[in-house]
């Protein structure tokens, strides 16, 4: 059997409708030379008949026995991968037609150095699939030191190849959070970043709990896991800004007190998280801007 020139890995739990949308845009491709791998998370839905229910030879259906976490189904969809390149898309999320095509087409115009296409990309409202927001992507080449400052990649618009796996190592199970942002860090180190342009969906989060009890405990061992960025007190300061910033929005005041307290501590000219301050605290769209970074480094 001839090897697909991309394998696009799929995790899913209990999302059946959206599942079955998130395919489809992947067989609407104008590329064709892939398979799908469809990770089931232990769903207790009716995930398993809208599978059956599409008639495609490309898609591989994997289904995991035990609940274990989006990054560990990543990784074992992953490691059955037959294709040149992966690519990851969320159950939630869906692609424009040209992706595939595109980010192929640029690859073969790079040099082996780069081993990730991104893409820019929009949050679109689930509910009435309103845009209401956009990321634009900025950098390219030797991306490193940007990606110790922020998380300007969302995971459904990367194509990686595959080698850079085994280099950079797989998903991190053990992070609450940040397991795509921990990712690319990783990668960095040993492969140059190019990007397209591209669009998904996005859908509504629990913002409090997913800030308190997941995404701020997950950005800390982020942190402590890079050291380029916990030695570094200008980047370390940027991270504390922000998460003190977050864990007010999500309720803990007393704790988002001491992240700010701690940034200005240790970099107290740190012009960047100042700005950063008022960026976010003027913005009347904050709050989606905190939903798109939650988005972005689950």
């Amino acid at each position: 059997m001839s090897r697909p020139t991309v394998s696009v890995i799929i995790p899913t739990h209990n999302r059946a409708k959206l599942l079955k949308r998130a395919i489809i845009s992947v067989l609407n491709q104008t590329f064709e030379d892939f398979e799908i791998i469809v990770v089931d998370d232990a769903s207790s839905d009716n995930t398993p008949n809208i599978i059956e229910s599409i008639k495609d030879s490309r898609i591989r259906y994997i289904r995991l026995e035990k609940n274990s976490g989006a990054p560990t189904a990543r990784n074992i969809g992953i490691k059955k991968a037959r294709g040149k390149f992966i690519a990851l898309l969320d159950d939630d999320d869906e692609w424009l037609p040209r992706k595939l095509e595109v980010q192929v087409k640029k690859f073969n115009e790079l040099e082996k150095k780069f081993g990730v296409v991104y893409g820019g990309f929009y949050y679109v409202s689930q509910q009435n699939e309103r845009i209401i927001g956009k990321r634009l992507p900025r950098f390219r080449g030797n991306v490193y030191g940007e990606l110790l400052k922020e998380n300007f990649i969302g995971s459904p618009t990367v194509l990686i190849r595959r080698e850079c796996f085994k280099k950079a190592g797989l998903f991190d199970p053990k992070l609450p959070s940040s397991q795509d942002w921990d990712m690319w860090v990783r990668i960095a180190r040993y492969y140059y970043f190019d990007y397209i342009v591209a669009k998904y969906y996005v859908h509504g989060h629990q913002i409090s709990f997913n800030i308190n009890e997941k995404y701020i405990p997950g950005r800390e061992i982020f942190i402590s896991k890079h050291k380029d960025i916990a030695n570094n007190p200008k980047i370390l300061s940027m991270h504390l800004t922000q998460m003190g910033l977050l864990s007010i929005l999500g309720g803990n005041i007393e704790k988002g007190v001491k992240y700010l307290a701690q940034s200005i501590t240790i970099s107290p000219l740190n012009i960047d998280s100042y700005k950063k301050v008022i960026e976010l605290t003027l913005d009347s769209r904050f709050l989606e801007y905190v939903k798109n970074i939650l988005h972005a480094n689950y």
